[in-house]
C-alpha cells in the first residue's frame, strides 16, 4: 500500500550534509531519525497563557489611563458653564430633543449667536445626550468631556501599541501606556476638557486614534470601521481631517503593499468628499471677514509658535486663553514696542527650535524608524496649526491636542538612546509627570465659572478685548453698570472698533441714565453689520426710557436686518402682544415656526398667544410641538393641561 512516507526519499544525496534544524525535533527510535526534522508544535497551553497575560496588561492599562484622566480632571465637575458654553448648549434648539438630530446636522454650530464657520454635527450630538440625562446641569456635560478624553486616551494607546508592534519595537505596551498617560494628564489640554465648548477636540481625537487603531490592524473589515471612524472625527471638528494623510503616512512608513496604500487613497478621498458635501449642504451664515494677515510676515508668526508652543509642552506653566504672538493690539505705543522687541528673541529661538528638529528628524530617519513615524505624523499633524495658515488666531493651547501625542511618542522613544541609566531614567520621567498632573489639576478651577474665568485669563496675559468686552457683559448683567463701563473702556483702548463693546458700553450708560453718551455708542455699533439688529434695538429702549416714545420701527428695522435672529425677533413679537397687536404677533410666529419648524420656544410662544384669544385647539397642537421638541420643558406641560381644561368643560 503506498503511503506519503513511500515517496520520500531516504537520506540524503551524496556527498551532501544537511544542516540541522534547530526548531525540529527529531522523531526517536525511527528510521527517520535525524534525516526528515519533524516541526514541533508550540504548546497550546503555554502560548494561551501568554495571550491571556498580554490581555490582561492591556486591560489594566487602558484601566490606568482612563483612572489618570479622571484623577486629574475631578475638580472640573464642579465646574459650571464658561465663554461659549451659553451658546453651543444653553442657547441651542437642536440638543433639546432626539427629533432635531437630523436637523443638527444640517446647521452649523452658534445657530442662536454669532455666526461661525464651524460644522461641528457630532459635538452637537454628544450635547443632545447630555441634555436628554441631566437637561442643564453641568456636571453631566463636564463628566461627559472628561470621559471622552479618557476614551481618546486608550485609543490612543492601543493605536500606539499596534503601531509598535508592526515596527517590532521591545517593550511596545510599556512605551504605548507611558506615551497615553502623559497625554491624558498634560496641562495643554485643560482648555479642551475642563472648557464644555472645547469638546470637539477630544472626540474628533477620539474618532481618530480609534481610527488608525483599527485601520492598522491591515484587514477589510477593519479598514470598513475606520473609514466611519474617520467620518465621525471630521464631524466632530474641521482638523479631524488630518487623521486621513496621517494614516496614509503610516501605511507607506510600514511598507503596505501598493494595492493596499491606493485603496486607502481612494477610501479618503471620498470619506472627504462625503464630509464636505455635508458641510457645503448645511445651513451657514458666514461671520465677517476678518483681515488675514500678510504672507510676508507669516513665516514670523510660524517660528514664534513654535518657540511658544515648545514652552507649553515642557513646561506648562502660563496657561490661558487669548493666547497671540503678535505685539499689536495691546493699546499704547509704548507697550506694543516692548512686546514687540521681546517678541523678537521668541523669532530666533522658534529659528533655533526648527533647525534643531531637521536634525532630529535625519537622526530618527538613520536609526529608529519608530520616531521617525512619531516626528512625520507630528509634522502633518502640526502643518495646519503652524501659522502659516489664516485661522481665528496665531496660537491655542488646545490645538497640540493630536500633535502633541506624536510628539510625545518621538520625544520618549529618543530618550531612550541618551546614555542615561534606567533607574535616573524613569526617575526623571515620574518627577515630570508628577508635575503635569498637579499643573492640571490646579488649572481645573480656573473654569469654574464665568467670572473666574475671564479674571484669570486677564491677570495671566490674555487681556485682550474680547476678554474685557466679556467681562463687561458680566458686570452688566449683574448691575454693576460703573464696572461694566470701565471695563468696556478697556475694550475699547486695545480695540477701539470693537463692535460688541460699542453695544455693550450704550447699554451700561443706558443703565446709568447717560442717554446721550449710550446714544453714541449705539449709533457707532449700527454701522457695523454684525451689532446693527441689537443697536437698533437698544435704541428702541433708549428712547422708551429717555421719552417715553415707543418707537416700534426701530424694533422691526432691527428685525428685517436679522431675520434668523431668534432673539431679535422674539422680542419684535413680543412687543406685538404689549401693544395688544395679536394678529400679527401669530402671523409672524406662524411665519417663524414654516422656515424654523425646529424651535421649541417659538411652538410655546406661539401656543400662548392662541391661548390668549382663546383658540383651545390651536394652543393645544403648539404646546405638544413644543412637548416634542424639548424633553426637558416644564412650562408647556402645565400649560397644555390648563388649555385641555378648557376644552373639555
Amino acid at each position: 500500500m503506498d503511503t506519503d512516507l513511500d515517496k520520500i526519499a531516504v537520506g540524503p544525496p551524496p556527498n551532501v550534509r544537511v544542516p540541522p534544524c534547530p526548531s525540529a525535533v527529531p522523531v526517536s527510535d525511527s528510521f527517520l531519525t535525524g534525516v526528515l526534522p519533524i516541526p514541533a508544535r508550540p504548546p497550546i497551553i503555554p502560548a494561551l497563557k501568554q495571550r491571556i497575560s498580554t490581555l490582561l496588561l492591556i486591560v489594566a492599562a487602558a484601566s490606568f489611563i482612563v483612572a489618570a484622566a479622571f484623577a486629574v480632571y475631578a475638580p472640573s465637575l464642579r465646574n459650571g458653564y464658561v465663554w461659549d458654553d451659553s451658546a453651543l448648549v444653553q442657547r441651542d434648539p437642536f440638543i433639546r430633543s432626539w427629533r432635531n438630530i437630523p436637523e443638527g446636522f444640517r446647521h452649523f454650530l452658534f445657530t442662536d449667536a454669532t455666526a461661525s464657520n464651524f460644522y461641528r454635527p457630532m459635538q452637537r450630538l454628544t450635547y443632545t445626550w447630555d441634555y436628554a440625562w441631566g437637561a442643564f446641569q453641568p456636571a453631566g456635560y463636564h463628566f461627559t468631556n472628561i470621559l471622552i478624553h479618557a476614551l481618546a486616551g486608550v485609543f490612543l494607546f492601543l493605536f500606539l501599541l499596534r503601531l509598535l508592534t508592526l515596527l517590532e519595537r521591545s517593550r511596545a505596551i510599556e512605551w504605548a501606556a507611558t506615551i497615553a498617560v502623559l497625554w491624558v494628564i498634560h496641562p495643554l489640554f485643560t482648555s479642551a476638557v475642563c472648557y464644555i465648548s472645547g469638546r470637539a477636540d477630544p472626540l474628533a481625537a477620539l474618532f481618530g486614534f480609534c481610527g488608525l487603531w483599527l485601520a492598522l490592524r491591515l484587514s477589510r473589515t477593519s479598514s470598513a470601521f475606520a473609514a466611519l471612524m474617520f467620518c465621525g472625527a471630521i464631524l466632530s471638528k474641521e482638523s479631524g481631517a488630518i487623521f486621513l494623510p496621517l494614516c496614509l503616512i503610516l501605511l507607506v512608513l510600514l511598507r503596505q503593499p501598493r494595492a493596499s496604500i491606493v485603496r486607502w487613497t481612494v477610501l479618503c478621498v471620498l470619506i472627504a468628499g462625503a464630509c464636505l458635501a455635508m458641510r457645503l449642504s448645511a445651513e451657514h451664515t458666514y461671520p465677517p471677514p476678518s483681515a488675514p494677515l500678510a504672507w510676508a510676515a507669516r513665516p514670523i508668526v510660524a517660528l514664534r509658535a513654535v518657540a511658544e508652543y515648545a514652552g507649553l509642552f515642557v513646561a506648562p506653566i502660563h496657561l490661558h486663553m487669548e493666547r497671540d504672538v503678535l505685539p499689536f493690539g495691546r493699546g499704547d505705543l509704548a507697550t506694543t514696542i516692548r512686546i514687540a522687541r521681546n517678541r523678537e528673541f521668541q523669532t530666533l529661538l522658534g529659528a533655533i527650535l526648527v533647525a534643531g528638529f531637521v536634525i532630529w528628524v535625519r537622526w530618527a530617519r538613520r536609526h529608529d524608524t519608530a520616531v521617525f513615524a512619531g516626528l512625520l505624523c507630528f509634522v502633518a499633524a502640526y502643518l495646519p496649526i503652524c501659522g502659516l495658515f489664516s485661522l481665528n488666531a496665531s496660537v491655542a493651547e488646545h490645538w497640540l491636542y493630536v500633535p502633541a501625542a506624536f510628539l510625545l511618542l518621538a520625544a520618549l522613544l529618543s530618550a531612550s538612546w541618551l546614555p542615561i541609566s534606567r533607574p535616573a531614567g524613569i526617575a526623571i520621567l515620574a518627577l515630570w509627570t508628577i508635575f503635569l498632573g498637579g499643573r492640571t489639576y490646579l488649572r481645573n478651577p480656573d473654569w469654574h465659572d464665568q467670572r473666574t474665568f475671564l479674571e484669570r485669563t486677564i491677570a495671566d496675559g490674555g487681556d485682550s478685548a474680547r476678554m474685557w468686552v466679556n467681562l463687561g457683559g458680566l458686570e452688566l448683567s449683574e448691575d454693576h453698570a460703573r464696572l461694566a463701563i470701565d471695563d468696556l473702556q478697556k475694550a475699547l483702548v486695545l480695540s477701539p472698533d470693537q463692535p460688541f463693546a460699542l453695544v455693550s458700553l450704550g447699554s451700561a450708560y443706558l443703565k446709568t441714565k447717560q442717554f446721550d453718551l449710550a446714544r453714541q455708542q449705539f449709533q457707532k455699533a449700527t454701522s457695523f453689520p454684525i451689532t446693527a439688529p441689537a443697536a437698533y434695538q437698544a435704541m428702541a429702549v433708549l428712547e422708551y426710557q429717555q421719552n417715553g416714545a415707543d418707537r416700534i420701527d426701530l424694533l422691526e428695522k432691527s428685525a428685517r436686518l436679522a431675520p434668523d435672529d431668534w432673539g431679535i425677533q422674539k422680542r419684535l413679537i413680543e412687543h406685538l402682544g404689549e401693544r395688544g397687536q395679536l394678529v400679527g404677533a401669530i402671523s409672524a410666529l406662524r411665519a417663524i415656526v414654516i422656515e424654523q419648524p425646529w424651535r421649541s420656544d417659538t411652538w410655546a410662544l406661539l401656543g400662548d398667544f392662541w391661548a390668549h384669544v382663546q383658540k383651545w385647539d390651536s394652543a393645544e397642537r403648539a404646546y405638544r410641538k413644543a412637548i416634542a421638541l424639548d424633553v426637558h420643558d416644564e412650562d408647556s406641560p402645565r400649560k397644555l393641561a390648563a388649555v385641555e381644561d378648557q376644552m373639555s368643560r
